[in-house]
């Protein structure tokens, strides 16, 4: 993509950072009209109305980016962000069945791990959402403590499953 074409997201994306979220949707709006197929302003475009609490707005345009074959570069934020607003508006299975392909395909990702978490929680899978966050300290909290004691912490994890 052109330097202008990623300055102009930008621009919508700092809108959203400092909270103007009803110029950021105008700002990605007019971005989509002059580029309705291109996946990365559906992702974008639907990430203005995601911050701004408008979730089943967001939805088709994460999934229409998903549909036009979203940059590699970008999927795993979409893949978080479309199931994180799954779980936003209560489609826990399908929030849960995105996160543990993602988590899959991304193993270096924490903070997809987390996410599922947050997703396998809010189904009522505590057990599950606490395993995968035994998991998550296991393998990113890098401290002297973390590592001594890991093992017993993985016992524990692989015990309860």
């Amino acid at each position: 993509m052109s330097t202008d074409f990623e300055s102009r997201i930008a621009v919508g994306n700092e809108l959203q950072r400092a909270g103007k979220y009803d110029q950021s949707i105008a700002h990605f709006r007019q971005l989509f009209e002059e580029y309705p197929d291109d996946p990365r302003i559906l992702y974008e475009y639907g990430g203005a109305f995601d911050s701004a609490g408008r979730e089943h707005e967001a939805i088709p345009l994460y999934r229409g980016a998903l549909d036009k074959g979203l940059s590699a570069d970008f999927l795993p934020q979409l893949y978080l962000q479309l199931a994180s607003t799954l779980r936003n508006v209560g489609q826990l299975t399908e929030s849960v069945t995105i996160l543990e392909a993602a988590c899959r395909q991304y193993p270096e990702r924490p903070s997809l791990k987390l996410f599922l978490a947050l997703a396998l929680e809010s189904a009522g899978r505590c057990h599950d959402a606490l395993t995968t966050l035994f998991g998550l300290a296991i393998d990113h909290v890098d401290t002297a403590d973390m590592k001594r004691y890991a093992r017993s912490i993985k016992g524990y994890v692989d015990d309860r499953r």
